[in-house]
């Protein structure tokens, strides 16, 4: 009834146009007989926490839009300013740092703008509305993870967010006896406001100092929220599964146990959710099984282990460490598809053409038993051995001796040679839509048993790789596919058409390369892209025109309607491979499961699935952001303490971005990115050349440019901003002199 009565209540306002109602007014409009006066003021109370609608004169309450008010999650700047998003339609607001009135980064607010005469702010080329904070409706942090400093007087704690500029005050006896220096967890008891600009609150945990292993991820995950301890509820829920597949459920599923079924994962991997096998049909046919562990059979609807899997929406990795979606009894125990026991799974059946396409496909609930626990590098190892792949460097895994590997996995090389031959079907066939492949290595850190770092490497996608992800995107294609052609609800994976106005960004920035961009930007196609990414692969600037045509696309994000998928370009996609650490993939396990079981949804229960797919869908996008920011800042974070005992030590390294603050240079030794900031490039006075990406000497006329091959020196490391800063030796084997940092005159 709650979602349903605010509903009522906000089209009831928006009839009434700018005239303000009360509680007890909107209670006699909507004259309905089932709905009592306390139900409507919990309503009302609840949309306007939400910012939905504003008590303007008293408790008489308008929607916002008819109100010179806004609200929205404030979003603060190093240097103290905040922004709101718009929305679609309108343009940005700004709030002066002195308006803020005691607003924290990714806090809910009320903002006040004078829509009559309004008063813009020019930044970063954009017009922004002036507004003014008038009200905190949610605060983003009960929490805040920062430094600890014993002042003798009273002991504060400044916040590791440099966008939370607010110091938090401690009292002497809620300190946990944290000592100077350290890292420390602190609950706010109370925030800023206009009377002042200190928080007030007590440690609640202390995480120890910068630089011991693992304080850096600790740090992390509280800076962020993201729950990293079960509560008891749960793992009372988790401890009550059986770690056995019982005879009577085998009974009720397809028997797939005698199939040559294999996981094929990562060498630290310990849930396997997926995996694989691929037939002949007597039709010359591929027919290619993907096999999902059913996690839905024992995480239920409404259960305690669902509601946290809600609230967790994904599992988060780091280097060495893994914050996991499920309990570890579920996640690494009976809904990991472990060699060789008995497993209960969602199979997808696909029957392929030589020429890729899907002529017939099965879903259906199944059991099986794997044969073996393959992992990317043995398979790839194998496929290099029988010459169906190219070898690949070294990285952070010596390669296998392919004897060993012969004796041990000899009777399942058939199989491997067929999931090459159904991989290479696949992949042209998603090549010749036009499909865009980003594949730049990526870092890969490698740690120590103490926990220290060893090493910093790429990650190269080798052949057993693609195979996977080749796997795992048709089978997600065909559950997308069979949801939407029953017309039943689901969760798509959605990927929109890129903005024109970046494609056309793009398309300068590709043309001081000597690149093109074909076509209107309008109705621009993923070959399109694809083509350029052929183009560029393999010269000095590839990094860099990679990354700029990945900014210049959308993100992907999670809805309840299957709006098509841009990159890949497909009609329909949905993600249905992972549901041991992705929670829409769950969501969508349940989907399939009531439409095999019982037929499609109608009416109220249509209805009611239909609702809650929108709630899904936003809290699953916004937990994957989560996530992809928290793995993004530890990553970055690893790289500086790896170069924190290498000050002072020469490296060579290629320009990978130019600004006009500096340049950033690739490590080519350690696969890690410094800063030179052009104060301490000396020779001449270099200004940024906008246009060409690159410094120009105003005396010399010599450039520096992407893709210029450099010998830097670390100069200093800065690990609570994460930054690492470079000294610039030579470039192109020409010797730069160094300059103090000063500006010209």
């Amino acid at each position: 009834m709650e979602p349903q009565l605010q509903q009522r209540i906000v089209e009831l306002l928006r009839s009434r146009g700018n005239r303000l109602l009360s509680v007890g007014d909107v209670h006699e409009r909507l004259a309905d007989p089932a709905i009592s006066r306390e139900q409507v003021a919990l309503a009302v109370q609840d949309l306007e926490a939400d910012g939905v609608i504003i008590a303007v004169r008293g408790k008489r309450y308008s929607l916002l839009e008819f109100t010179p008010y806004h609200a929205g999650r404030i979003k603060v700047h190093p240097d103290g300013y905040g922004t709101i998003f718009g929305g679609e339609a309108e343009p940005d607001i700004y709030v002066d740092r002195r308006s803020m009135r005691g607003a924290m980064n990714g806090d809910l607010v009320v903002v006040r703008v004078d829509k009559k005469t309004p008063s813009f702010r020019k930044l970063h080329g954009r017009d922004l509305i002036v507004g003014e904070v008038t009200q905190v409706l949610r605060r983003a942090h009960n929490t805040i993870v920062g430094r600890f400093h014993a002042d003798e007087v009273e002991p504060y704690v400044v916040p590791f967010d440099f966008r939370i500029d607010t110091d938090i005050l401690v009292e002497p006896d809620g300190t946990r006896n944290a000592r100077h220096g350290e890292m420390v967890n602190v609950e706010i008891d109370r925030y800023p406001d206009r009377s002042s600009n200190f928080a007030r609150g007590r440690v609640v945990e202390v995480l120890g100092f910068i630089g011991d292993p693992g304080v850096d991820i600790e740090v992390v995950i509280r800076k962020y929220h993201i729950p990293h301890e079960f509560p008891l509820e749960v793992l009372a829920h988790a401890d009550s599964i059986p770690l056995e597949v019982p005879q009577e459920e085998i009974a009720r599923r397809v028997d797939l146990r005698e199939h040559s079924i294999v996981t094929i994962d990562g060498e630290t991997a310990k849930d396997f959710d997926d995996a694989v096998e691929v037939q002949r049909t007597l039709r010359g046919n591929f027919l290619l099984g993907v096999h999902i562990a059913d996690v839905a059979h024992y995480v239920t609807e409404a259960s305690a282990l669902d509601r946290e899997a809600f609230e967790r929406g994904t599992s988060v990795y780091f280097p060495g460490r893994a914050v996991p979606m499920l309990p570890e009894r579920l996640s690494n125990g009976i809904c990991s598809l472990n060699p060789r026991v008995d497993r209960l799974t969602f199979s997808v059946e696909i029957e392929i053409d030589p020429r890729g396409r899907f002529v017939d496909h099965r879903i259906f609930k199944s059991v099986i038993r794997t044969r073996e626990r393959m992992t990317y590098t043995n398979v790839n190892a194998i496929l290099v051995d029988r010459g169906l792949a190219e070898p690949v460097p070294p990285g952070d895994v010596p390669p296998p001796d392919p004897k060993e590997l012969a004796g041990r996995y000899g009777y399942l090389v058939p199989d491997l040679t067929r999931m090459h031959e159904c991989f290479e079907v696949l992949r042209k066939r998603r090549e010749g839509r036009g499909s865009i492949d980003f594949d730049l290595p990526e870092a890969s850190v490698v740690l120590a048993e103490s926990g220290e770092i060893e090493a910093i490497n790429p990650s190269e996608r080798n052949v057993a790789h693609r195979i996977i992800e080749e796997f795992m995107l048709a089978a997600n294609e065909v559950v997308a596919r069979q949801l939407v052609f029953s017309s039943q609800p689901g969760l798509f994976r959605v990927h929109q058409q890129p903005d024109p106005q970046k494609l056309e960004d793009l398309r300068a920035i590709l043309g001081e390369f000597k690149q093109t961009l074909r076509g209107d930007v309008e109705d621009i196609r993923p070959a399109e892209l694809q083509r350029v990414l052929n183009a560029v692969k393999g010269t000095p600037e590839e990094r860099f025109l990679t990354n700029i045509i990945l900014r210049s696309m959308k993100r992907a994000f999670y809805a309840p309607e299957s709006l098509g998928h841009f990159a890949l370009a497909i009609e329909h996609y949905c993600h249905f491979t992972s549901p041991i650490r992705r929670y829409p993939d769950l969501i969508v396990h349940r989907r399939l499961a009531k439409l095999v079981a019982q037929g499609p949804l109608v009416g109220e229960s249509l209805a009611k699935a239909e609702a809650a797919g929108v709630l899904y869908a936003a809290q699953s996008s916004e937990r994957e952001r989560r996530a992809e920011e928290a793995e993004r800042e530890v990553l970055e974070w690893k790289k500086v303490i790896f170069m924190r005992d290498k000050v002072g030590e020469t490296y060579t390294g290629t320009i990978t971005g130019v600004a006009p603050f500096g340049l950033f240079v690739e490590l080519h030794e350690v696969f890690v990115q410094g800063m030179v900031p052009v104060a301490t490039i000396g020779g001449d006075f270099w200004r940024f050349a906008e246009r060409e990406h690159r410094l120009r000497g105003d005396s010399t006329s010599r450039e520096l440019r992407l893709g210029d091959h450099v010998v830097v020196q670390v100069q200093s490391i800065d690990e609570d901003r994460r930054q690492i800063e470079l000294r610039l030796l030579e470039v192109a084997g020409s010797p730069i002199a160094r300059r103090e940092r000063q500006e010209r005159p």
